[in-house]
């Protein structure tokens, strides 16, 4: 990590390989696949001696081989025991021990001298060592050959017609977006990619980064006379040697130069806290899957890092009539479930490179649903579309693949990982968090022991991060490389005249140490912001903060207050503060009666002084525009840049409910988000409301119950709730049970009214004894008493739908008393007791039945909302 400038450099995987692509394969060494530098010993052999895929691993054995031993302890195919092992004698390696590096140099010396042979020195000129060799150039005589980068400059380099700027007009045709910063060369990237790391550029002409002109350039092609652009090896007994190329170079002497796609990504998340893999790959408009990458990350570690890499093209050169685009497959890695894709297209395919530079923003919540409204008759999948292009897809099966699931591929993932596709015949695997490995066979050792302190997740780091096997993911209130330091709490009172606000900005100021050579001006002081949402019944808040800060301002009902400051900066302590009317920050405007508050902001600056020394007894003011000020001891202004802007938008994304706003405290590494609920919504996604008549029981006292706390603790609201519920069930009871006694007669029970108010009298009675169970699991529920999910769920299915039902029978069986008394008014002596009873029972068993129906119906739409809601707010919570 630079300590400067606190972006972490986790190291980039780099494929080195022998890479032909077209030309006479047949010096491929070892075609008879014995082992030449080595023994070979079978896999049963390897069982019998109870040699783990570990061991395997750790002696530096091919991956493939050791994943095809882990399959067979698994599995004890007979098929597969007969494979072998072939065990290395130095300083061979490959799969048949036939390839060895230089015996004088350590490998560490090879790589070394590699990278240090490629020097950036001043200049801009192009030699012969590699070549474009995809565009019929005549560019003079041999060794003069045409570089890739020289395609689309602005000069013409090919004697024949100029073909090395054909076509290049459509790059100066290009239009950027408003968000977005053009390069020189023609293409768009984000404006927030624009002047953010020198070393990272995101142009692929670097216009987009400044940078010292004596320190970079392009590279110097003094390299080994072998390989022009690879790492030597020797093959059989160092009679021959090949070239190890990376990716952007092809050929025996990795002297040509290939076409590709080369991206640079930042990921963007609100879900921080989610293990995300992201699979990136190149496809063509018939979907075969050219080459991939994949990548692990988690928001709280990666949210700085930047991955470039190539994606090549499976056959060189690309088809010029076809049309390829990048897609990328998001996947939830802990709960292995498919999450998003998004779609990139590859446009100018007159260009050799094509440069990808994205800022990818996950989508906040799962978007992975079935489209009912694609037309793709997906045979071995589901269609599905891409959450960011008007554009649907087909996600196949396991072991199929095509524009329509049709193609049938073998499947040679492990049970417990996830199939993606099929690229160069072999199968894209998405390994859970505690595997690794091609087809996700192996295990990961680095959360065996689990250092994580104070109960943090251990999440198990790939290579690309060297420095240790695993990552603390901190539970709330600590941090540290092992969770084992406590954030610094602190908590905030409010005076009595201060009105508990419903939401809270909070503003941590860190002051910088000062250089003594004062060789720059200052840099302003860095600043976090968070928010603090507080229910009706608390009277003070806390947060945790990791960082540290010197001072911390807080923004309630539109006012400024200060809330601490501090000289030193201490982790992991407890504060408290109070936020009192003394601290509040005044706005210019109310300071200055004059014309100074529509001076220029400079201008302005200037009588920042006059404040503090004319009101005394002010500690802070502020100018909307630009500034904040402390008033020191000496009464002189001490002002910095404050961002004013409350919290910034969630990526483009809002998942809060009914209008309300999603903000994040960070736009690049967001650790906190929320929703701003407009007026009469609340909850953690403003899914719930309180307009209209339609109220529950849950929406006037749920939100007044708090949770973990005794009853003896609860608000008066909830105790006085607890005694009116109870008062009513015993009058509910003892008012059903005499009206039972009173209409059991047989006098009663002669005509239907008798049997209506009977009935009538025992809905009454189960629908105060159900009211009271309602009220007491609501109680427990709220207070966190009773947590089980599907209790929960149970009580959602049948204490609201019987509550519902008794109710609405009671109120048509007292309808059916009055319609009765109506025709015995009116007929009189010719009144059919008899038939009036037999009526009774044929409509008291209809209005049951249809009230249930209907209510049932109702409960399950209401379901399939609470369900939903349950999970929102338990996202939130994490």
């Amino acid at each position: 990590m630079d300590p400067e400038r606190k972006i972490p450099y986790p190291y980039q995987i780099v494929p080195y390989c022998i890479r032909f692509f077209g030309l006479s394969s047949n010096l491929l060494v070892n075609n008879e696949k014995h082992v030449i530098h080595g023994i070979s010993i079978t896999f049963e052999t390897l069982r019998r001696e109870n040699i783990t895929s570990q061991q395997l691993y750790l002696l530096s054995a091919s991956i493939d081989v050791v994943e095809r031993y882990q399959a067979f302890l698994e599995s004890s195919h007979s098929s597969l025991s007969t494979q072998v092992f072939n065990n290395c004698s130095k300083p061979w390696f490959g799969e048949y021990c036939q390839y060895s590096f230089n015996l004088t140099w350590s490998f560490d010396k090879i790589v070394r001298n590699y990278f240090s042979d490629i020097k950036l020195q001043a200049g801009n000129s192009f030699t012969a060592e590699t070549c474009y060799t995809f565009i019929e150039c005549n560019r003079g005589p041999s060794p003069s050959c045409l570089d890739w980068r020289e395609i689309c400059d602005g000069k013409i380099d090919c004697l024949n017609d100029g073909r090395d700027e054909i076509d290049c007009e459509k790059l100066d045709l290009n239009e950027c977006e408003e968000d977005e910063f053009r390069c020189s060369n023609g293409f768009c990237i984000p404006k927030e990619l624009f002047n953010d790391d020198p070393l990272t550029p995101d142009c692929i002409d670097r216009s987009d980064e400044k940078y010292d002109q004596k320190e970079s350039s392009n590279f110097d092609h003094r390299l080994s006379k072998i390989c022009k652009r690879g790492i030597l090896i020797y093959v059989n007994n160092f009679t021959e040697n090949y070239c190890l190329c990376p990716p952007a170079y092809f050929g025996y002497r990795c002297e040509y130069q290939n076409q590709r796609v080369s991206l640079a990504l930042q990921f963007r998340t609100v879900e921080w806290r989610t293990v995300f893999t992201f699979v990136i790959m190149l496809v063509d408009e018939n979907t075969n899957i050219h080459s991939s990458e994949q990548y692990d990350y988690v928001s709280l570690r990666d949210c700085r890092k930047k991955f470039n890499f190539y994606l090549l093209y499976s056959t060189q050169p690309k088809y010029v009539n076809q049309t390829y685009y990048v897609r990328i497959d998001i996947y939830n890695k802990e709960k292995m479930e498919y999450y998003d894709t998004m779609f990139y297209p590859i446009r100018y395919s007159f260009l050799p490179v094509h440069r990808l530079a994205l800022l990818v923003d996950v989508p906040i919540r799962d978007v992975a649903t079935v489209s009912k409204k694609c037309l793709l008759k997906c045979l071995h999948g589901q269609c599905r579309y891409f959450s960011n292009f008007d554009k649907y897809f087909c996600q196949c099966l396991n072991g199929y693949s095509g524009m329509l699931c049709t193609i049938k591929n073998s499947c040679d993932c492990s049970p417990d990982s996830i199939y993606v596709g099929i690229v160069n015949n072999r199968s894209i695997c998405i390994c859970p968090l505690d595997k690794f490995g091609p087809r996700c066979y192996l295990k990961r050792t680095g959360c065996i022991s689990n250092l994580c302190s104070n109960s943090s997740r251990c999440i198990a780091n790939d290579e690309t991060y060297s420095e240790t096997e695993y990552y603390c993911l901190c539970s709330q209130g600590y941090m540290g490389s092992r969770c084992e330091n406590p954030e610094t709490k602190i908590e905030f009172l409010f005076a009595k005249t201060i009105s508990i606000p419903q939401t809270m900005f909070i503003y941590f100021i860190y002051i910088p140490s000062i250089s003594k050579s004062y060789s720059s001006p200052p840099a302003d002081p860095p600043q976090i912001i968070m928010v603090s949402k507080l229910k009706f019944y608390e009277s003070s808040s806390f947060v945790y903060f990791g960082g540290e800060f010197h001072i911390i301002f807080v923004k309630i009902h539109q006012h400024y207050y200060l809330a601490l400051l501090r000289h030193n900066s201490t982790l992991g302590i407890n504060i408290s503060t109070t936020i009192i009317p003394e601290h509040r920050c005044l706005s210019i405007k109310d300071l200055f009666t004059d014309n100074i508050p529509i001076l220029p902001r400079w201008h302005r600056a200037k009588h920042y002084h006059i404040p503090c020394q004319k009101h005394s007894n002010l500690v802070c003011f502020y100018d909307n525009d630009f500034f904040m000020c402390l008033c020191d001891i000496d009464r002189n202004a001490n002002c910095f840049k404050f961002d004013y802007r409350p919290l910034y938008k969630c990526f483009g994304y809002n998942y809060c409910e009914n209008d309300g706003q999603c903000h994040i405290d960070n736009s690049t590494c967001p650790t906190s988000s929320s929703c701003f609920c407009k007026e009469c919504y609340y909850g953690s996604r403003c899914q719930f409301t309180t307009t209209g008549f339609g109220l529950s029981l849950d929406d006037i006292l749920g939100y007044n119950i708090w949770p973990n706390i005794p009853f003896s603790r609860q608000p008066k609201v909830v105790k006085i709730s607890t005694a009116l519920t109870v008062v009513m069930f015993f009058i509910g009871i003892i008012n059903g049970l005499l009206s039972m006694i009173t209409f059991q007669t047989k006098r009663s029970l002669a005509i239907g009214s008798g049997l209506y108010l009977l009935a009538s009298a025992i809905t009454s009675f189960l629908t105060m004894t159900i009211f009271a169970l309602k009220f007491l699991f609501l109680l427990l529920s709220q207070m966190s008493i009773i947590t089980n999910y599907s209790f929960l769920l149970s009580n959602c299915i049948c204490i609201d739908m019987f509550l519902k039902a008794f109710s609405t029978i009671g109120q048509w069986l007292n309808a059916c008393v009055s319609v009765e008394q109506v025709f015995i008014v009116r007929f009189r002596t010719k009144f059919n007791k008899k038939g009036s009873v037999i009526l009774e029972m044929e409509i008291f068993k209809k209005i049951s039945f249809k009230v249930q129906q209907i209510e049932l119906i109702c409960d399950i739409k209401s379901l399939k909302k609470k369900h939903t809601d349950h999970y929102e707010i338990k996202f939130n919570s994490e």
